[in-house]
């Protein structure tokens, strides 16, 4: 009885009608093994790649050794052409197999997404019942603030420790709230513009320090920085001047309106691609830099689109007059959305849908005995909402319909300014003036 030897590997090889038995190398890599195997076996199989496998086994890979493969003496090989399919398996126990195709869906960011949308949630509804029916109070401040402090610390170790940008992003949302509620009840007396005013001027401070603390998740952030300043410059103006509440509303959509158009100049500034007389940057510099403007921009239009979005909103739910105001800034924000990457694209969607629901219901209320207009409208709507998204996209529109978008959208920026001063009142303070 001969010996086995340990370098050597006696197999048998097939391919196609052809077999032989040879003792191969087990320490050589297959794909060095698979020219010499093809030259003893005398044929020549028309595909450009060889593959050694096992019977009902995948492939070798061809950078491993028959012995870190595991072949043993009298194995049988199969020399082909495509890499040999694993059998199919077969599942003895229904039950079990059910089981462990569960067990294996679940995500671990789906769960780590559903307790950050709890938190999120859970936060702003205690925040809400706080504003709309606790009095001003001086500890309700204090707590708030604390946990205020406490959530950046933990975005701050959150990101900066274990590099979790969700953990950080969602701590950094709470320690956001907290702070509106601090600067909310930081004011006393009635509820009223100098309460928005601080409210909003702490959010957009708190929103700046959790970017700088945590270093990351800079669109959302800004976008709720850029959105809280036009608020405080819009309140500022209304506490300066006692305007009402529909007014400070109009306000926020016209500043908001104006930035948007500015935003990309704005972002380039911030970003450093503004024109020097200094040497050229370099490839790498001027790739972050783009980027970080790419950043900026989203950023910066999401904020304004969810700015103009809210006081359009704000100000059609107080007083119908305002009406007109918001339904412009929603067909201007929907136009917005035909264009862009697609995270701006949902923004200005979501902001532009937001608005004209609100708008519709503001419209409405109190009008039951108009029923069958309003069902009519309600239809008309849905429909165009199903028009702009399924059967929009797949239709290739002439150049004269894109201009023809194009000009409306330019209408509706342009209508915002004289709604707005019609609006608030300033063509009736012009006209008392009696300048003439």
């Amino acid at each position: 009885m001969s010996t086995s030897e340990p370098g050597l590997r006696r197999v048998a090889v097939h391919a196609g009608s052809t077999a032989v038995d040879l003792s191969l190398p087990a320490e050589i890599p297959v794909a060095t093994l698979i020219p010499s195997i093809i030259d003893i076996l005398g044929t020549r199989i028309s595909a450009s790649r060889y593959h050694l496998s096992l019977l009902g086994a995948p492939a070798l890979p061809n950078s491993t050794t028959l012995a870190q493969s595991g072949i043993r003496d009298g194995a049988v090989l199969i020399l082909s052409q495509a890499t040999a399919e694993p059998p199919l398996r077969h599942c003895d126990d229904a039950a079990e197999a059910v089981s462990a195709a569960l067990a294996s869906a679940v995500d671990r960011p789906t769960t780590r997404l559903t307790g950050a949308i709890a938190a999120l949630c859970l936060t702003i509804t205690g925040a809400l019942v706080l504003v709309t029916n606790g009095p001003p109070d001086k500890a309700t401040a204090g707590v708030a603030a604390a946990a205020s402090v406490v959530a950046i610390a933990g975005a701050a170790f959150a990101r900066r420790a274990y590099r979790d940008q969700m953990a950080g992003l969602t701590l950094g949302l709470v320690a956001i709230v907290f702070a509106a509620v601090a600067g909310w009840f930081t004011v006393p007396g009635c509820p009223g513009s100098a309460h928005l005013l601080l409210t909003s001027m702490t959010v957009a401070t708190i929103s700046v320090l959790v970017v700088r603390v945590t270093g990351h998740n800079a669109i959302t952030l800004t976008a709720i920085a850029c959105a809280a300043t036009v608020v405080a410059l819009a309140t500022l103006t209304g506490v300066l001047a006692a305007a009402p509440p529909p007014t400070i509303g109009c306000l926020v959509t016209l500043i908001s309106v104006g930035l948007m158009e500015l935003s990309p100049r704005m972002s380039i500034r911030m970003a450093g691609l503004s024109p020097r007389e200094d040497a050229l940057p370099t490839a790498d510099l001027l790739d972050a830099k783009a980027r970080a403007a790419e950043v900026w921009l989203t950023g910066l239009l999401a904020g304004c689109a969810a700015s103009a979005a809210i006081g359009a909103l704000a100000a059609a739910l107080i007083d119908r007059h305002t009406i007109a105001v918001s339904t412009v800034t929603a067909m201007l924000l929907l136009l917005r959305a035909r264009s862009g990457p697609p995270k701006r694209a949902i923004v200005f969607a979501a902001t532009g849908i937001a608005d004209i629901t609100a708008t519709f219901a503001a419209a409405t209320t109190g009008a039951a005995k108009h029923g069958p207009l309003i069902a009519a409208v309600a239809a008309g709507l849905a429909a165009t909402a199903f028009y702009l998204g399924f059967v929009a996209p797949t239709v290739s529109f002439s150049p004269v319909v894109r201009r023809g978008v194009e000009t409306l959208e330019c209408l509706a920026l342009v209508a915002v300014v004289p709604l707005t001063c019609w609006v608030c009142g300033v063509f009736s303070a012009v006209r008392g003036l009696d300048l003439i």
